[in-house]
């Protein structure tokens, strides 16, 4: 259905800015998902969030009222330690990342500082980074470490306007370590495959719903997925060009709407 508004198989959802913003519900957010799931349309939720579990993200939309169940949610934390599982040899890990998702890492091989690590993964930021904690990563890195980066988006949304997030730390360690990072996030086309299969369809029957033109949509786009770009969160920053997305829509309420689905 890739460039169509044919009703799909499967909706993947990006989740900050297209179902809330701040954990606040976008208006019409969880009567959409109720009409997709009564028009038997398969839901996965495709996030760059780093600093909860699938497990943990699922309660929280479930509290929102918008069911999704964890093995439905693809994180870019938990296609990272998925990633590092998939090695021949798994190799010692350190993560900078927010202490309650290193419960997605059970099984790997973590250490507990820079000095010790093979890899290093980079998760979001927060008030651990100071500069000591970055010089210590740099220095890994410099020393031989790969660097691994959960997502390197340049901002967020939150309800106190936009936020730094890791993309300028990525950035700025490959630029003085002079490496380049295995970004696993969005835009990364292997986490779009995922989502697609856990929600059991083909990219060319899945809609890409995002808020993002850079880090949702061209990427699905690349790998076939339709897309729909959605006004709410970061989207109306966003002017596509002609035909670059399939459908523009002000949130996903009028994506029900467009897709002809009954009231719930």
């Amino acid at each position: 259905m890739a460039g169509s508004s044919t009703r799909p198989r499967a909706l993947i959802l990006d989740m900050e800015g297209v179902l809330h913003v701040d954990w606040a519900a976008l208006p019409g957010a969880p009567e959409a998902l109720a009409r997709f799931r009564a028009a038997g349309i398969e839901v996965a939720v495709l996030t760059n969030t780093t600093g909860r579990t699938r497990a943990a993200i699922g309660e929280r939309l479930g509290s929102l009222g918008m069911a999704v169940p964890a093995e439905r949610i693809v994180t870019s934390a938990w296609a990272a330690a998925e990633h590092l599982r998939r090695q021949p040899q798994r190799p010692r890990v350190y993560a900078l990342a927010e202490p309650a998702v290193l419960e997605e890492f059970d099984g790997l091989n973590l250490v507990r500082s820079p000095a010790e690590a093979e890899t290093i993964v980079l998760g979001g930021p927060d008030e651990r980074w100071t500069y000591a904690a970055l010089n210590a990563v740099f220095r890994a890195l410099h020393d031989g470490a790969a660097l691994v980066a959960m997502q390197r988006n340049r901002w967020w949304t939150t309800r106190a306007g936009p936020a730094l997030d890791a993309g300028m730390f990525v950035a700025g360690l490959e630029y003085a370590a002079g490496v380049e990072a295995t970004v696993i996030g969005k835009p990364s086309p292997a986490i779009f495959a995922a989502a697609c299969a856990l929600a059991g369809a083909d990219p060319a029957e899945a809609l890409m719903v995002g808020d993002d033109l850079e880090s949702d949509l061209r990427p699905a786009a690349g790998i076939g997925m339709a897309t729909c770009l959605v006004r709410t969160g970061k989207g109306e920053t966003f002017t596509p060009a002609a035909g670059e997305v399939g459908m523009h829509l002000d949130d996903l309420a009028a994506l029900a709407e467009a897709l002809g689905l009954p009231a719930a």
